[in-house]
């Protein structure tokens, strides 16, 4: 009787122990859903056969504002430098800087339609609702160049503002939310893009941060009108040594706001001179046509690079996301080497990563090319 006993205790704790095990077990289910997976990859509808890599500068200046070119000497030289995209974005209150022919007025027009300057007729030119929004020039250059329209609204912080003609005659040197909350509700009115100009400038550390914010309050302001305005679709990144600066900038808005909210780096030149620098920034854009609709849809979505001028860019091939293998890898051409940057850190190198045993990160990677770096848009691995 007590071997019987003691027989039936012992399954009884076998069986025990089995059953607390597989309680303990997550299903097959449970445990790939506790899989990272990327939910955020901003080349996802990225057409890999089809795109073509523009090259682009949103941002610059002529005589119309503090610019030393003419407008049609500022088209010349970026079309025979080979860009595909050139925004004129003279300030929409400053005086014009041709000698002997100061406004007596600041004004808030945009520096369009080029044809005011140049010989070359556009063969397309796009418009909302009646207004002219940018145009196609195909004797510009090897391939055509397309035109946008813009401005720079210069109340500080500068915003960037594209496909549209909001100007104002106002100008704040202090940051006014109301204000820019008005410039940024006029091009969204108008169905355009903006962007932060040169937010590096406004920080800690920045040329500008008398007329700035303390870190916290930087990011609150930057990041708090990106999610309240779908038209501001990011930050401006100008990569002339001050780079460790608009790097630490990005990575801090990515962690503040970019789980609910898209933010996106744009190069730009901020081409205040006569000629392109050999290593000014430049904008990479993944689009299938030289169109306002194409390009446009690059803009708004991160399917773009942003890196510095050199004598032979990167081309980007592809980007893959492997949800199965849990990697991501890349194909470029002509480039040095690739760098991983987890949260900010530096986590790796090499054309792929292994993404597996990542819990909440966000991810991007930085291109080597010579002495010159590209960088990525952000992933969201969760």
């Amino acid at each position: 009787m007590l071997q019987q006993t003691n027989r039936w205790m012992s399954v009884s704790v076998f069986l025990a122990l089995g059953l607390i095990a597989m309680l303990g077990r997550p299903s097959s289910a449970e445990a790939e859903s506790e899989q990272p997976s990327v939910v955020k990859n901003p080349y996802a509808g990225v057409n890999w056969d089809q795109v073509k890599n523009f090259k682009a500068n949103l941002h610059s200046h002529t005589i119309y504002s503090d610019g030393r070119a003419e407008p049609e000497e500022l088209v010349q030289i970026y079309a025979e430098a080979g860009y595909h995209i050139l925004a004129i974005t003279d300030h929409d209150n400053y005086h014009t800087m041709r000698e002997g022919e100061r406004e007596t007025q600041p004004t808030h027009e945009t520096t369009w339609p080029w044809t005011d300057w140049i010989d070359e007729q556009p063969s397309q030119i796009w418009k909302r609702n009646g207004v002219e929004t940018s145009a196609l020039y195909p004797a510009l250059g090897q391939h055509g160049m397309l035109a946008i329209r813009g401005n720079e609204l210069t109340s500080d912080p500068h915003i960037v503002s594209l496909f549209n003609e909001c100007g104002f005659t106002e100008r704040h040197r202090v940051p006014n939310r109301d204000h820019d909350r008005e410039r940024l509700g006029c091009v969204q009115a108008k169905q355009g893009l903006a962007y932060w100009a040169h937010p590096a400038h406004y920080v800690p550390g920045g040329s500008w941060e008398d007329r700035g914010f303390p870190w916290d309050q930087a990011l609150e302001y930057f990041g708090g009108l990106i999610a309240e305005f779908d038209t501001l679709v990011g930050i401006e990144m100008q990569m002339r040594g001050r780079i460790e600066l608009e790097e630490e900038l990005f990575d801090k808005l990515l962690a503040a706001y970019y789980r609910e909210h898209d933010i996106f780096i744009m190069g730009s030149d901020d081409t205040h001179g006569t000629s392109v620098s050999p290593t000014a920034t430049i904008t990479i854009v993944l689009a299938e046509q030289l169109t306002e609709p194409s390009v446009r849809h690059a803009l708004e979505n991160g399917h773009t690079f942003v890196g510095s001028r050199t004598e032979v860019l990167p081309v980007f091939r592809r980007v893959t996301v492997d949800d199965a293998a849990k990697t991501i890898s890349v194909q470029i051409d002509n480039h040095d080497g690739i760098t991983w940057i987890q949260d900010g850190e530096p986590v790796h190198t090499g054309d792929s990563i292994d993404y597996s045993e990542m819990k909440d990160a966000l991810l991007r990677f930085r291109v080597q090319v010579g002495q010159v770096v590209f960088l990525s848009q952000a992933f969201h691995i969760q």
